[in-house]
């Protein structure tokens, strides 16, 4: 027989408990909100759905088919990644006890996609996805701690390599525009902000502040709203079509735009991806002297030492650059 919920409050937060002496806090103080959230939450629980607060035997793979049932408000590619990096752990780990993950088996899976031919970055990609549910199995008391993960190193040498040139850059937008004008200006903005492909795919016309010359992008990575200054070029790009409201851009599938970008790129003789352009603008921002910290806040890198990366291969450049160095 399945125990009744209830739903109480403690210390002015909300509750919902599922057992004797098993809760969850709602995160709310206001009753009305947790009463809504609370009967949510029980229509999952008497169907037998929701994740038993335990955890003990959750397997990877049932958690997996829980976490996606769970996350509200969620883009459907970011779930469809979710599942993917999840679905490779269990691949190469087996489909272990949720509570028996840790940092050597993490390891182990990294070890796993690098011996496949995957490359550090997007070995990185898929930690960063695993990350995310690990987070959501704390806060939903399913493990008792989070194991530390290491991203996989990627080298410098790599990194260089994906910066396009200054000239290849105009000529790809150049070519963008004239196959499609509104692309071309997608990839214009794209390059005077730094932003990701889906922050300006779902910009909104009443986020830009053409007088202000800023834009607030909403739709960011980590949900945190980042305001982001209009250079002209951008300005320039945008002006002739404002309106008062509405999307910005027509409604492309983020893995459409990259593709396209790509053919682009090789039609111009350089094998480029979108997220290129994104390196390459965070590249040009600190040779041009912008401090580190403000490209960081502009570009939305969580840690600074993401940015650093930037400015250690700039300094490799450098070095490069400074072995032609002759007394003639």
């Amino acid at each position: 027989m399945i125990r009744p919920m209830r739903l109480y409050q403690r210390g002015g937060w909300w509750y919902a408990e599922f057992s004797r002496g098993k809760a969850k806090t709602l995160k709310t103080r206001d009753e009305a909100t947790a009463a809504a959230i609370f009967k949510e939450m029980e229509k999952e629980y008497l169907r037998g759905r929701l994740i038993k607060l335990d955890g003990s035997r959750l397997s990877l793979s049932e958690f997996s088919t829980e976490y996606e049932k769970h996350r509200p408000g969620v883009s459907k590619w970011t779930v469809k990644k979710d599942a993917l990096s999840l679905k490779l752990l269990r691949e190469a780990i087996g489909n272990i006890q949720l509570r028996a993950l840790s940092a050597s088996k993490i390891k182990e899976f990294c070890g796993v996609c690098l011996t496949r031919g995957a490359k550090p970055q997007t070995v990185n990609g898929y930690l960063r996805h695993i990350k995310a549910a690990l987070t959501y199995a704390l806060d939903e008391s399913l493990i008792e701690k989070k194991p530390k993960i290491k991203m996989v190193p990627e080298k410098k040498a790599d990194l260089a390599e994906r910066i396009i040139p200054p000239k290849t850059i105009q000529a790809i937008i150049g070519a963008a525009a004239v196959d499609d004008q509104d692309f071309g200006r997608y990839l214009t903005v794209l390059l005077w902000t730094g932003a990701r492909r889906r922050e300006i795919l779902s910009l909104q016309w009443q986020d830009v502040d053409i007088d202000r010359r800023s834009a607030l992008l909403t739709r960011t990575k980590g949900n945190r709203d980042r305001r982001v200054p209009l250079l002209p070029a951008a300005i320039q790009a945008l002006k002739p079509y404002q309106k008062d409201i509405g999307p910005v851009f027509p409604s492309w599938h983020p893995d459409t735009v990259s593709k396209w970008f790509h053919s682009i790129a090789r039609k111009c003789g350089v094998d480029a991806r979108l997220h290129d352009l994104r390196h390459s603008a965070v590249t040009y921002m600190l040779n041009s002297g912008i401090d580190i910290r403000v490209v960081q806040k502009i570009v939305g890198h969580a840690n600074l030492s993401t940015t650093m990366i930037y400015s250690h291969l700039l300094d490799d450049v450098a070095a490069k650059e400074m072995q032609k160095y002759r007394l003639k």
